[in-house]
């Protein structure tokens, strides 16, 4: 999996870096269904084969007919059925990470020509590996950006969405404020290291300017498998590392636990970016359930 082949497509074609190696999230995955007699012949069968029910249940006899049909939810999930012997098995999906995409629905040439002319002096540093040098992006030195007057819109249409994911992703009444907010902007050759945002709850970046020529976000697992099977497709399922392509005016927001960096730019154009933290605006949990935070106790 190395996301160095994101150079090789942006030199040699001009469409969207398509990731070797790396589910891509925003390609919409349509359940197949299983293809018919893919056991090989005179393979012998035993009830152990056939074990995807109650594991407290013990089969004697093994199925009559190992004919396969398929049965899709509603959720577009796949069941198994073994001609009626064995109930349908069902994937579930454990504890999802919610990452969130939504394009700004209005114009916004003047905060793009403001953010354009604002500096961003701070280097994120330089790397040396195997002789080589990487060269980091670079952030504004102004941690408050969205406090401009001149991205009064921009950060009202931010917090809606954060109101939005708080109130339907996690079904919360809690109120997240915006804290700190800066730019991003690499030159080619630049790049951003692997992080991720501490003493942050949902964090998130806005994309005034990309398009396909310059680096996707990529978003890694923490805490990837220990024992990897060698996949011979890979599905969000398999895949510890996820690169994310961005359009113009899009905003992703996500937890900010979730490890992501930016491969190094390889276009002459600048790559420029808004990212921001939240944190819980008054007291946080349940006094009952022993979960209170009385933020006002801790100034």
């Amino acid at each position: 999996m190395d996301y160095l082949n994101y150079g090789k497509q942006v030199k040699e074609q001009p469409q969207k870096p398509q990731p070797q190696g790396f589910f891509n999230i925003k390609k919409q995955q349509k359940p197949q269904p299983l293809k018919e007699n893919t056991l090989p012949e005179n393979v012998q069968l035993t009830s152990h084969d056939f074990s995807f029910g109650d594991l407290g249940e013990v089969t004697s006899q093994p199925p009559k007919d190992i004919q396969k049909t398929t049965q899709t939810f509603a959720s577009g999930q796949t069941a198994i059925q073994n001609n009626g012997e064995n109930p349908p098995f069902e994937v579930m999906e454990l504890f999802p990470t919610a990452l969130v995409i939504q394009q700004y629905p209005n114009d916004y040439s003047k905060e793009l020509e403001f953010i354009k002319s604002s500096e961003c002096r701070k280097h994120n540093g330089v790397k040396i590996e195997n002789g080589s040098k990487q060269s980091f992006n670079r952030q504004s030195e102004n941690t408050f950006v969205l406090d401009y007057p001149e991205l009064v819109n921009i950060r009202n249409w931010i917090s809606s969405r954060i109101d939005e994911y708080v109130r339907t992703i996690l079904g919360s009444t809690d109120k997240l404020i915006i804290t700190q907010s800066w730019f991003n902007k690499a030159s080619k050759g630049e790049s951003h290291h692997e992080h991720h945002h501490p003493n942050s709850i949902i964090s998130g970046v806005w994309y005034p300017q990309i398009h396909e020529k310059l680096p996707p976000i990529m978003f890694r697992d923490s805490c990837p498998d220990n024992i990897q099977l060698q996949p011979k497709d890979f599905n969000k399922y398999n895949s510890s590392t996820f690169m994310l392509p961005m359009k113009m005016g899009e905003l992703i927001l996500f937890p900010s636990t979730l490890s992501h960096s930016v491969p190094e730019n390889l276009s002459n154009e600048e790559r420029i970016s808004l990212s921001f933290n939240t944190w819980c605006k008054g007291n946080m949990g349940d006094i009952r359930s022993l979960t209170y935070l009385p933020l006002d106790r801790c100034v």
